[in-house]
């Protein structure tokens, strides 16, 4: 075992808390000679190793055979693949057909291998995907193969516009969906309208699958809108993993100093961050130590991450920095450490990623740094806090208009005039307005802007994306409003190790235009304005005395400088920007009017404006959200506004309004046990503030908690006065 006192003090930080974890094997079930299935199919999982299924995966087989939609839900190692290509295999062997949807073109593809050895003599195995050649398409068209590997992009586009790819897809028996932890927010909810096209061809008979997921009945009802049979295996991966939390003031570079170590000791090590600028960040300044660390994210080409990926395969790459591109269930061998070097956004994201330690019988390690955060701040005052929560459903938000538009006008290239969903009308006569689709006699058609629309789209975001532009070449895209965020004119951007610097966004072109500078270490934060424009109520609640009320919702936010931060020396330098730069959009929130209690309006805004920070902190306990998930505003009148950073909602707002008086509970308990002054990091202050953390009181925050929890009525009035984001 290492020597983990000694390891983390030289890397800077803190030993918080270690936890071993120790995992057995599922319920045993009955052996493969056992079973009523193929004979080669039989020797096919002999020849791999597997004598004999566990309980649960015998039980998916029978649901299968009974043609039950199946939720599955089992931790890492333990077999959850098998339980979904066991019975696929076996209805191949009677000439029936499945799909298997994975999240991603690599994803699918890395599972082929496998699939191949277990399909011999039993059924012809293709993939259908961006990448397929043109004259492989025409013979799946030809001879369709009785199982299909592909994802959600291509059965989106390929329904629309490949009638021999819809003759494919909406022939097949069976469809499974694997990794659907990954679905959440707004790629969740372009799952559920693409099941929903689906489903307008014929009736679908669901499998889902996922080793981290909470809630999974409502987890599948949300995804697939239909009832589904849970099927669980065991929680948590098979085998040992050492969890090891560690505090740092500087993540960042902790996160550099701490894999620098571990690779120069042999260990294959993993580094997660769930931005991809910090992902350079951590690279640059390892290779300042003297290591080397490969880079793996979106926004690189995909012939650089499969290199990443075989060199982690082959052990000729020892260290990799990654977004959660790495958190998926893809062949990269035996890895012994992960870093996070963030508290991730879900106690499930935490179980994914800590999974990938120590496959294949050996123990691993997974690290998790904490910084000056609330909430780190909440779990370092009790760790097992941390380790012991429940998993949180997948917030999923199927009426986002935003996300719907792109699967009406799908639709419609597929089947042009057929009957809508009342949802799925109003989206439409919203684009016939844009042109982008056209109406007559009640029905709607597409026109020829339809395709360039579709083509535009992704089912990773809900709004239109921003090119990135070196010397008239694109080298990256952002969708809005994140992009608002990251490439306002004087923002520094890193991609595939090099470092630029935004010298023009022009929002009408969606294009930005960079320019390349030194290899800086330093990043960018925006200081921005934020209004609510406009408001329409959906629901009302209640938390305590306080009325809520949660609603679609116009926001409009201006970026009106930055600030320059160096994340060694922690300075921190503001600009103005001499021409703000705006940004309107809808999306779905809450609001909740605070009472007057202070005396004076300045500390009345200041305890409005810590609380507002307060409750989007606390999400991250009560509803699963990332740091960058949900936005606020605050108004002097005691509104206080919080809604999806989503372009159209991903409904991590809506379960935070369903929670909001464990999230007031939590933010006492942050408010309560700061030693700060009246106000730092680890309570009310937040990274994201577009104020650059001004007028904010822990103490007033707190005081007004106090009074809110003992049920006091608040009356209403009227929003007023000039708002903080």
């Amino acid at each position: 075992m290492l020597d983990l006192p000694s390891l983390v003090k030289s890397s800077g930080a803190s030993l918080v808390h270690v936890k071993v974890q120790t995992n057995g094997e599922p319920e045993q079930g009955p052996t493969i000679e056992e079973l009523d299935v193929n004979p080669n199919l039989r020797r096919n999982f002999l020849r791999l190793g597997v004598s004999r299924l566990y309980s649960y995966q015998g039980e998916v087989l029978k649901l299968w055979r009974g043609n039950e939609n199946i939720m599955i839900s089992s931790g890492t190692g333990t077999g959850k693949t098998e339980a979904f290509l066991l019975p696929a295999l076996d209805a191949a062997a009677k000439g029936e057909r499945t799909v298997l949807v994975y999240p991603t073109k690599a994803l699918a593809r890395d599972q082929l291998s496998r699939l191949l050895t277990l399909s011999e003599g039993v059924a012809e195995v293709g993939v259908f995907d961006g990448d397929t050649p043109e004259k492989e398409r025409a013979r799946l068209a030809q001879s369709p193969p009785q199982i299909l590997l592909t994802n959600p992009d291509m059965i989106h586009v390929g329904l629309a516009m490949s009638p021999r790819f819809r003759s494919i897809i909406t022939s097949a028996d069976h469809f499974v969906f694997d990794e659907v932890h990954v679905y959440e927010g707004v790629f969740g909810s372009h799952l559920r309208a693409l099941t929903e096209r689906l489903r307008s061809f014929s009736s679908l008979h669901l499998i889902a699958a996922s080793a981290t997921v909470g809630k999974p009945d409502w987890t599948f009802k949300s995804l697939f809108g239909e009832e589904g049979k849970v099927v669980e295996g065991m929680r948590g991966r098979r085998g040992s993993v050492v969890h090891v939390m560690i505090s740092a003031p500087n993540r960042w570079t902790t996160s550099a100093l701490l894999v620098s170590q571990l690779v120069r000791r042999g260990l294959r090590t993993l580094v997660f961050t769930d931005s991809q600028q910090m992902v350079e960040l951590v690279s640059k300044i390892a290779s300042r130590l003297g290591v080397s660390i490969a880079v793996h994210r979106a926004g690189i080409s995909a012939e650089e991450r499969l290199r990443v990926e075989e060199g982690l395969r082959r052990g000729e790459v020892q260290g990799v920095a990654s977004t959660p591109t790495l958190e998926l269930g893809l062949d990269i061998g035996t890895l012994d450490a992960v870093i996070m070097a963030q508290n991730p956004p879900s106690f499930a994201r935490y179980m994914q990623r800590a999974g990938r330690a120590g496959r294949r019988e050996r123990e691993g390690y997974s690290f998790v740094i904490m910084g000056d955060d609330p909430i780190d701040s909440y779990y370092l005052r009790d760790p097992e806090r941390f380790y012991s929560r429940e998993l949180s459903p997948l917030p999923v938000d199927p009426s986002n208009l935003e996300v719907v538009k792109v699967h009406v006008v799908a639709h419609l290239l597929a089947r042009p005039g057929t009957s809508l969903p009342k949802l799925w009308v109003r989206a439409a006569k919203e684009l016939v307005k844009i042109g982008v689709i056209k109406e007559f006699n009640g029905k709607f058609y597409p026109t020829s802007s339809s395709w360039s629309y579709i083509s535009s789209s992704s089912l990773r975001s809900s709004g239109p994306s921003v090119h990135i532009i070196h010397r008239g070449r694109k080298i990256g895209t952002r969708e809005l409003p994140l992009a608002l965020m990251e490439l306002f004119p004087g923002a520094i951007y890193m991609n595939a190790g090099k470092t630029y610097k935004v010298s023009s966004l022009d929002l009408s072109s969606r294009r930005a235009e960079v320019e390349r500078i030194g290899e800086e270490i330093r990043y960018t934060r925006p200081l921005y304005d934020i209004d609510m424009v406009a408001f329409t109520e959906l629901t009302r609640g209640k938390a305590f005395g306080l009325s809520s009320i949660y609603g679609e919702m116009m926001v409009k936010m201006t970026v009106v400088g930055y600030v320059l931060v160096d994340p060694l020396s922690q300075r921190k330098e503001p600009f103005g920007l001499d021409d703000p730069i705006s940004y309107s959009y809808s999306t779905k929130g809450f609001i909740i009017q605070h009472p007057s209690i202070m005396g004076d309006p300045l500390g009345d805004m200041e305890a409005f404006h810590a609380t507002e920070h307060s409750i989007i902190s606390a999400a991250r306990v009560v509803a699963g959200s990332s740091m960058t998930d949900l936005s606020g505003v605050s108004y002097p009148s005691g509104h206080v506004i919080v809604y999806d950073s989503a372009q159209g909602g991903s409904g991590v707002s809506e379960l935070l309004f369903h929670r909001l008086e464990d999230a007031y509970s939590v933010a006492k308990d942050v408010l309560a046990n700061c030693d700060c002054e009246d106000g730092c990091p680890k309570c009310v202050y937040s990274p994201y503030c577009g104020n650059n953390n001004k007028v904010l009181s822990r103490k007033k925050a707190l005081r007004l908690m106090n009074f809110i929890s003992s049920g006091v009525e608040v009356q209403q009035w009227d929003r007023w006065g000039r708002p903080l984001a």
